[in-house]
């Protein structure tokens, strides 16, 4: 019989207990897939015993580790080999990726991949969180307020219930109510502050490829529209590229008798992509009744050029508007005018019919 996730409370599901060798819990991770386990440099540092001034001499890269995978049936513990870290100075860089050694069947473990998300604004979002304080093996839950990012791209976590984010939480996945997924792993904390801080999506899947991301703009930041043949949302929150020579985003427009047939294409050309997914936004109550016309998911695949990959949507607005679209989980925005390149379009097409008459 495989080993699942907990049905119930699955915030707190995919948090898995890392150990050092006498087995006290040093700190926490997020089992991302049914192989893979992200959490802190910091944290297998501590597991491994290895001294706070010589760690960043030393590599743990092919050492291993017991994990406890909290959320699983049974709660199995586990060994993991430290697959790969990041040796950069600074909290942003505090990763490491953990690949679990297969003492069970490798398809024994039945985890679909987390998904994560990056939104548009994280400040005014809640969260909560559970780690391990003071070695707790049972873990603590706590819950706050975010706050927008710093310099470092860190996001900030203020404390919002009994307790606080502090020493055994890192590593931990952050759970943001407001948007159904997770944002980010714990990495730091201030205790005198009564503040932590995580490491945001777009972060995690610049280390680990494989992280599922998609861009979102839930309801509570989205622009307001106080004339809706003037005001153009997408220019003011994305800007006017369409082509930034690694990233381009496309269409091809056919005029129909009362709407458009509008196939948008967004291609990444070189550099890998990353999160998985592409976010198209088209317009403020634009779209069926059944889809989101501000989070229109679209998966990146391969393309049969090389170096490439593509997403595709189709839309049929009645009129014609500026689209946009956000990659590499909330890293990449481009917007294109459909009105200007249809227009452009006709006006090629005169010209063309001219030449030939």
């Amino acid at each position: 019989m495989p080993l699942t996730l907990r049905i119930t409370d699955q915030e707190t599901a995919r948090v898995v207990a890392v150990h050092s060798s006498d087995g006290a819990v040093v700190g926490a991770g997020c089992l991302v897939d049914s192989q893979h386990v992200l959490t802190c440099r910091h944290v297998v540092e501590a597991a491994l015993q290895f001294s706070p001034n010589a760690s960043h001499n030393r590599s743990c890269e092919g050492s291993s580790l017991p994990v406890t995978l909290a959320g699983v049936a049974g709660r199995p513990t586990l060994w993991a080999k430290i697959k790969e870290t990041r040796s950069d100075i600074g909290p942003e860089n505090d990763l490491a990726l953990l690949e679990l050694i297969p003492l069970i069947p490798p398809k024994a473990l039945a985890v679909a991949r987390a998904e994560f998300a990056t939104p548009l604004r994280h400040s005014g979002k809640t969260y909560s969180v559970m780690g391990f304080p003071a070695r707790a093996p049972e873990g603590r839950n706590a819950s706050g307020l975010l706050h927008a990012a710093d310099t470092r791209g860190l996001v900030q976590m203020d404390r919002g219930g009994a307790l606080s984010v502090l020493g055994g939480y890192s590593g931990a996945p952050v759970w943001s109510p407001d948007l159904g997924a997770f944002i980010g792993i714990v990495v730091t904390e201030s205790a005198d502050e009564g503040v932590s801080w995580c490491i945001p999506s777009r972060i995690l899947c610049d280390f680990y490829n494989q992280l599922v991301v998609r861009f979102r703009i839930p309801p509570a930041d989205r622009p307001q529209i106080h004339d809706y043949q003037q005001d153009d949302p997408n220019v003011d929150l994305f800007g006017t590229v369409s082509d930034c020579g690694s990233r381009r985003l496309t269409a091809v427009i056919k005029e129909r008798k009362e709407d458009f047939a509008v196939s948008l294409s967004y291609e990444c050309i070189g550099t890998p992509p990353r999160g998985g997914f592409a976010t198209f936004i088209t317009y403020p109550n634009f779209g069926d009744d059944d889809e989101d016309g501000y989070e229109l998911f679209s998966a990146i695949s391969p393309s049969e050029e090389k170096e490439r990959w593509c997403a595709a949507e189709e839309i049929e607005p009645e009129d014609l508007f500026t689209v946009a679209v956000v990659g590499d989980a909330g890293d990449t925005a481009l917007t294109l005018d459909l009105k200007a390149q249809h227009d452009r379009n006709r006006r090629s097409s005169s010209r063309s019919l001219r030449r030939r008459s």
